[in-house]
């Protein structure tokens, strides 16, 4: 990594270092230049913007913008064909979003292109030597010093092993067809745990899998500051946010790290789909590589005091249990991942982890409403949970399974249970700890701060454009009394905007600033279904029906019933609008109340679900109320026939294709957070585990606390 400047730009280069690094780049200038005569036949001109954007000398605001279009943060990279010739000035993320290691993408002529990449000396990491090259580099240790292992990723890799790369130039190639004009073929080679686009002549004929498309890929990545500038500018937030927010601080020059670490494959095979994930070397320097963009803006940095944050969870855990519940499951599908699926390879595929952590929802089940055993999956043993999954599969003579499970499904959790039962067993031991799933709400609670934050301040500023977001993931390993969250202009150096939130936060109220926080948890799909639930619960389905079939609805018009249940929701919905909410409720409703016999059905499962959330102290599945629905015993025999006929479908098998599709309607689909309110497209958790890092409950009824009990 000598001939390598770190990601600091050291200012003790030499003067003839400096110089070549400046011949250097009007060379690469004049190739490119070349490329781009030869593909377009142009009359070649001195173009200011490219030559400076290949100066290591010019800085802004000296050098000259390429085009009027702002850069997104990262900047730009060339991109060169491997079989020669310039195609493109791209997005330094979008490239890293689209085509490292595994990655395909049409783009160029509407081609199929992908990074041209082949296999490391490590199993399971793609080599970027050959397809990238480099503008930057610098080990790990050196921007993470205090630590002696990253927590960034599920693989945890010590620092010293480690070193980020940012790069100045892409080289991509076209696999649509390989060598002498033969169609591309891919393989899966396990032998090097990577994605072939022809058949390698030296690896084992056992070894490679058939492919039937190009994979889909989904890249893994975290932020993480690397500097600010000298002159930030603070305002005290603490009053108007009762001591949650301490202060707030623009800086006009901040950089940040967006560092991609691995890919996560869907590969779609002859006889199977199924999951892996490649990870980055770099070949010649024989290390781990992050491969990463430096995102340099305008940045609003808020401190959050810790200490405030944990008497405010306190107090809601203190009114709330079944919220502790239902963070304690969000705790158990975020560990599933980490440890059985990326660290231990327990689970094959990506799409392995949900069904798996559905059936230990519905055994959650089992063991609360049973009159023997543990009270529920967190006081069980791996045997105790083992005991149970023969129960989950639907039978003629027994209760109602799971829908589209088998005991093929259930075998294999079996065997899980049996090899990997030890790390299961401690996944579950930490969930039921009451002071690791407190730590865990914590960082939830951050986390859905952040995104309110970023959400408040799009909504809020003029430009009405989305903001990048940042916070930091490791605080609970760290002792400091604040966390910080950060949000910062997309475009690279930032465009202003940043600034005038900052400014205008001088301007808000004492309430303003935490009644628009609060808004962002607020969720309309939310309150349309706590509307639902609430008002087939208060009234008969054949009065549902009868105002269903009003022209009140069909006009728009507002049914007094309706409006009373929503003002009736409580701290969750605070600010959520009837106006909202109404349109799609009205929708709803004109499904559930299609027909007098469906009212009185749906009506029958909201009770259901109430008594089920009674019963269970958390928000019930659509497995909990499959379940819940066959132990009830429905004394409107109308009701009984409705039920039987669903659970019953165009066979004598419990088929409950319909019966699931039914209870969807009503169950709550918005549990954790949904694109209503808190999810966002870009986030750190977002192939993974997002909806439950978040909580809109937690935000909400947090900050409730904190405005006096709205």
């Amino acid at each position: 990594m000598s001939d390598q400047t770190p990601l600091s730009e050291a200012d003790d280069l030499t003067q003839e270092e400096r110089l070549l690094a400046r011949l250097n780049g009007l060379i690469q200038y004049q190739s490119d230049l070349l490329d781009k005569v030869q593909r377009n036949r142009f009359r070649p001109y001195c173009h200011i913007p490219d030559l400076f954007e290949l100066d290591p000398e010019a800085t802004r605001p000296f050098s000259v913008p390429g085009t009027f279009i702002s850069e997104q943060v990262g900047g730009n990279i060339s991109v060169v064909n491997a079989n020669g010739g310039f195609l493109a000035n791209e997005p330094l993320d979008l490239m890293l979003g689209s085509f490292l290691p595994g990655g395909y993408k049409r783009r160029w002529e509407f081609d199929l292109w992908t990074g041209d990449f082949g296999p490391s000396s490590r199993r399971g990491f793609a080599d970027i030597n050959d397809g990238l090259r480099i503008r930057t580099s610098s080990q790990l240790s050196e921007i993470l010093p205090q630590s002696e292992e990253e927590r960034y990723t599920p693989f945890e890799h010590p620092v010293d092993e480690v070193s980020v790369y940012i790069p100045q130039q892409f080289i991509v190639w076209n696999p649509s067809v390989g060598e002498n004009g033969v169609h591309t073929h891919y393989y899966w080679d396990s032998a090097n745990g990577v994605v072939r686009n022809q058949k390698p002549e030296d690896v084992p004929e056992e070894e490679l899998t058939t492919l039937k498309s190009d994979p889909t890929s989904q890249f893994l990545w975290f932020k993480h500051p690397l500097g600010r500038g000298d002159s930030p500018e603070s305002l005290d937030l603490s009053t108007m946010t009762g001591g949650l927010i301490e202060q707030g601080e623009f800086n006009n020059d901040a950089t940040f790290l967006k560092s991609y670490y691995a890919t996560l494959l869907t590969l779609y095979g002859e006889e199977r789909t199924f999951s892996e994930v490649i990870r980055y070397r770099h070949g010649e320097d024989d290390a781990t590589a992050f491969v990463g963009s430096r995102e340099e803006s305008q940045v609003l940095m808020f401190d959050i005091d810790r200490s405030i944050v944990t008497e405010l969870l306190d107090n809601v855990f203190q009114k709330e249990t079944p919220l502790f519940r239902d963070l304690q499951f969000s705790l158990l599908y975020r560990r599933l991942w980490d440890r059985l699926f990326f660290q231990e390879e327990a689970l094959e595929h990506a799409f392995s982890v949900t069904p798996f952590y559905r059936a230990l929802i519905a055994v959650d089940y089992l063991f609360s409403m049973g009159s023997d055993g543990p009270d529920s999956l967190f006081e069980a043993s791996v045997n105790d949970i083992e005991a149970r999954l023969p129960s989950l599969l639907p039978s003629r003579d027994r209760r109602l399974g799971l829908l589209d499970y088998d005991d093929g499904e259930i075998s294999t959790y079996e065997t899980l249970l049996d090899e990997y039962g030890d790390s299961l067993e401690s996944i579950i031991e930490e969930c039921a700890d009451g002071e690791s799933v407190r730590q865990f709400a914590e960082h939830v609670f951050i986390h859905s701060l952040k995104h309110g934050l970023a959400s408040w301040a799009a909504e809020y500023s003029a430009g009405g454009g989305d903001f990048e977001a940042w916070y930091d993931v490791n605080f609970v390993e760290t002792s400091g009394e604040t966390v910080e969250i950060g949000i910062y202009d997309s475009i690279q150096g930032g465009a202003g905007v940043s600034r005038e939130v900052f400014d205008d936060l001088r301007e808000l109220s004492d309430t303003e600033l935490l009644s628009g926080l609060a808004e962002q948890s607020s969720c309309h799909i939310g309150a349309t279904e706590e509307t639902l639930v609430s008002l087939l619960k208060e009234y008969s389905g054949e009065y549902v029906f009868d105002l269903a079939q009003t022209n009140e609805i069909a006009s728009g018009r507002d049914v007094p019933e309706f409006n009373d249940v929503f003002q009736d929701l409580g701290v969750d919905f605070s600010y959520a609008r009837y106006d909202d909410v109404k349109p799609l409720l009205h929708r709803r409703l004109n499904r559930i109340a299609e027909t007098r016999e469906m009212a009185r059905f749906y009506s029958v499962v909201a009770e259901t679900y109430t008594t089920t959330k009674e019963q269970l102290n958390r928000t019930p599945r659509p497995v909990d109320l499959v379940f819940a629905l066959e132990d009830r015993t429905f004394f409107d025999t109308r009701v009984r026939e409705t039920y039987r006929r669903f659970a019953n479908r165009r066979s004598q098998r419990r088929d409950l294709s319909e019966l699931a599709e039914r209870i969807e309607e009503v169950t709550k689909q918005c549990i954790h957070a949904c694109p209503d309110c808190l999810k966002r497209d870009s986030c750190t958790h977002q192939y993974r585990y997002q909806e439950q890092m978040l909580d809109r409950r937690l935000l909400a009824r947090a900050l409730a606390v904190l405005d006096g009990g709205k």
